[in-house]
């Protein structure tokens, strides 16, 4: 039996990865020479590793913070003890107040956490999904009523889809996905220049929030959090345009209820 026979989809992600031996590699690119389909499927691989380098490399360029170094970790061990005191003072000052103190406490910390997450999840999605070319979309625009609804009951809140015609972008279609505490709708439109961009949608209870612009890599997101939704559009697109889009988008939305 030829290695063109024995490729494997291990081997296809090595290829991808530059991780073969050249004889290997070789007997790859015949194969690829061969296998439109697992052509698509390594130009998709690479698209999305390029996505998610854009996203992410700049991570590994980071300093260590301070408060991570050995040399402080074990100065603050070292300190345990006369911190204990202090500690335990500490906390009885927090029982003689009660619970309140704590849940005010958290109620400051949470959200800039589950915001950053919810920008995290829409990159990423965003990343894996716009360089499909065959499957980027569960529901094509076709099926606009049917996605509206299907989504709409699974995030347990009324989506109205969000028509953007009017600044150049046409609906692809949308999918479910998985988010950190709830199910998330993806919305993805074009332009005729065929750039894409995406809006994230998780259920959200809580008061409204201004919309916040941030950026990483090659991409620019923006942020917002509704009566009944949160919402991110993401695109590799400039700032003032994914803000009027955003506004487009805000507009269309329903608040959101119960269904």
């Amino acid at each position: 039996m030829s290695d063109r026979q024995t490729i494997t989809e291990a081997d296809l992600n090595a290829y991808v990865d530059d991780e073969l031996e050249p004889a290997r590699r070789a007997a790859v690119e015949a194969h690829l020479a061969d296998s439109p389909g697992d052509r698509e499927r390594v130009a998709a691989w690479r698209q999305q590793a390029a996505s998610l380098r854009a996203l992410y490399d700049h991570v590994a360029d980071e300093a260590v913070p301070t408060r991570l170094s050995p040399r402080r970790i074990v100065a603050e061990r070292r300190q345990g003890f006369r911190r204990t005191a202090t500690s335990v003072a500490a906390a009885l000052a927090l029982v003689i107040l009660g619970g309140t103190g704590g849940w005010i406490g958290h109620g400051l910390a949470t959200p800039g956490i589950a915001e950053t997450t919810l920008i995290r999840e829409a990159e990423a999605a965003h990343a894996l999904y716009t360089p499909e070319v065959r499957h980027p979309v569960e529901v094509g625009r076709e099926e606009g009523v049917h996605l509206s609804k299907w989504l709409s009951k699974r995030l347990d809140r009324t989506l109205v889809i969000p028509d953007l015609a009017s600044e150049g972008f046409s609906l692809v279609g949308g999918r479910l996905l998985p988010a950190a505490t709830s199910a998330a709708a993806l919305l993805m439109y074009e332009n005729g220049d065929g750039a894409r961009i995406t809006l994230y949608v998780v259920p959200h209870s809580g008061d409204e929030t201004a919309m916040r612009i941030s950026s990483t890599g090659r991409l620019t997101a923006v942020s917002w959090q509704a009566e009944a939704l949160g919402c991110v559009l993401v695109g590799n697109l400039p700032r003032e345009t994914l803000l009027e889009l955003a506004k487009a988008s805000y507009g269309s939305l329903e608040p959101g209820s119960d269904i």
